[in-house]
């Protein structure tokens, strides 16, 4: 059942590479520029875009191949030209098994109208794919192998003219030549990785009012870029030690989870801090923080703790100065009688 899902794919794609909806189609691909590599090594099959004169606002894009042939190790989204992504790419598996597919959708606020003059051919990136061949036992005796990689049925692009049109589209696949060297295996993706040390871009966090994402709940909102080897994940910590969580005799357990945008708060009254981490491929870092408007309950709480605060100090001052001023009466009423007593004795 697996291969026949291969073979439909194959065949949906080949139909719409040899009848294009139109001369000026947009265009996915897969670069075929090295189609040739060792069956050890880890290699990049980019994932492009060719506009052809128009706007693209956003793209689904689904990747099929056959698992026992080649193996989808990640997806690099380090030179992608999608900015705002609503699925990171996913490698479908069941039970650690590759299923063959790859599926991943995003987009571009203002639009991506192609490449820019000059340009030498690498912003026109959706993705790439990070592959390396399967060893099988048979294939020591073959000098080479052959692989296809389609984009399969579900690929689409949208434009961008205020309505989301579904453009018409041209899809191309590629053709592996997977083969034999006793070499040592070269692994371009992980040398790459290792050179990232700069972390994930800087970004914001938004509130989400429930009913605007069909909810009557409180979500967060967030995105980001990697220009290196690529947001690998998000977490989220929410936390209100610095508010007023002294004063609701309730211990909160603050601890990262990983998450994706948009967020669900578990703090639905909004009284934490919150937290937001995105990590890149080789595990930097960058944290944003981000505090939600008081409720009327936070302020009266923090305005009745102020208020007992200055109420403590002010009490604290008149202790002092009364006991201040009753001992200086006291050291003058002793100081009278002893001069009294002194006037009697002589």
């Amino acid at each position: 059942m697996q291969r026949l899902c291969y073979i439909s794919l194959f065949l949906v794609a080949g139909c719409i590479g040899v009848f294009p909806y139109t001369t000026y189609a947009v265009q996915i691909f897969l670069d075929t520029t090295e189609n040739t590599h060792n069956l050890s090594d880890t290699f990049y099959i980019p994932v492009r875009i060719d506009t052809q004169g128009e706007c693209i606002n956003a793209v689904t894009v689904e990747v099929a191949y056959n698992p026992d042939e080649i193996s989808i190790q990640d997806v690099s989204t380090g030179e992608s030209v999608l900015t705002l992504w609503t699925q990171f790419p996913l490698i479908q598996k069941n039970e650690g098994k590759e299923l063959g597919q790859v599926l991943f959708e995003g987009g571009i606020p203002g639009g991506y109208c192609g490449r820019v003059i000059g340009d030498p051919g690498q912003t026109n990136i959706l993705a790439k794919l990070v592959v390396t061949g399967v060893r099988q036992q048979e294939f020591a005796t073959d000098t080479s192998k052959v692989s296809q990689v389609v984009l399969g049925p579900a690929t689409k692009a949208y434009l961008h003219d205020g309505s989301g049109t579904e453009a018409p589209l041209t899809l191309a696949g590629s053709t592996l030549v997977l083969t034999y060297s006793s070499s040592s295996p070269n692994n371009l993706w992980l040398s790459d990785v290792k050179q990232d040390v700069i972390a994930p871009e800087l970004f914001e966090i938004t509130l989400v009012e429930g009913p605007s994402v069909g909810s009557n709940k409180h979500y967060i909102a967030f995105n980001t870029t990697d220009k290196q080897s690529g947001v690998d994940h998000y977490e989220v910590l929410e936390t209100d030690p610095d508010r007023f969580g002294f004063l609701t005799w309730t211990p909160r357990e603050s601890y990262w989870v990983i998450a994706s945008s948009p967020y669900e708060l578990r703090d639905q009254n909004l009284h934490s801090k919150i937290l937001v981490k995105a990590v890149d491929k080789n595990g930097n870092e960058r944290i944003v923080t981000y505090t939600p408007p008081m409720s009327p309950f936070v302020v009266l709480t923090q305005s009745y703790t102020a208020l007992l605060l200055v109420g403590v100090l002010v009490f604290i001052v008149f202790l002092v100065l009364y006991k201040t001023i009753r001992r200086k009466r006291r050291n003058d009423v002793l100081k009278n009688s002893a001069i009294i007593e002194d006037d009697h004795g002589q």
